[in-house]
């Protein structure tokens, strides 16, 4: 039996690109609601993984207390001035994000600054471990996607921990009848 082998550049082009962590895509849906505080919550809990399009949203939402009603281009432009996302993340809208750049988010949005590593690296790992140290986050790895739900109880807590710790200056969220 003869085996053939790849030309080593070949071979070497796969294992890099192997390693480095693929980002799936949602499958198309209905467009990520933009007007009302219970309605993206009740979109984000239907979906069975967050994207960029509805994390950021949810970010901005806790972070200033009303929804963003531009493009995800622009959204994305302003969590990236104001912080609340890495500089350098250049997600598309549907792109699941796993634990650790979610915690990244809602660290920002709750004004959570503490722990070494977290402070020195910002990495989105520590993040998480921030997140469950606090009560906010639950178990489990950091690199794991987050269902819609789990995002949604994540949201409460985080809300809960920023009234807890006075360290929210926007008003309570109202979460309304939808269309209401």
């Amino acid at each position: 039996m003869c085996k053939r082998s790849l030309p080593l550049p070949v071979l070497a082009l796969v294992l890099l690109t192997g390693c480095q962590a693929t980002m799936r895509h949602a499958t198309p849906q209905p467009a990520v609601p933009r007007a009302g505080n219970a309605e993206l919550v009740m979109y984000i809990s239907d979906q069975p993984y967050v994207t960029a399009e509805t994390a950021y949203r949810a970010a901005h939402l806790l972070s200033k207390g009303t929804p963003f009603d531009g493009d995800f281009d622009a959204l994305a432009s302003t969590l990236r001035s104001e912080g609340l996302i890495a500089r350098h993340w250049r997600h598309t809208s549907d792109q699941y994000l796993d634990r650790g750049a979610v915690g990244f988010m809602l660290c920002r949005a709750c004004r959570i600054r503490s722990g070494v590593n977290w402070t020195l690296t910002g990495l989105g790992r520590y993040a998480w471990r921030e997140l469950q140290y606090k009560g906010i986050a639950g178990g489990g790895g950091e690199y794991g996607l987050m269902s819609g739900g789990e995002f949604v109880g994540l949201l409460s807590r985080a809300e809960s921990y920023l009234r807890r710790t006075n360290k929210a200056d926007v008003p309570p969220v109202e979460l309304g009848a939808p269309g209401g």
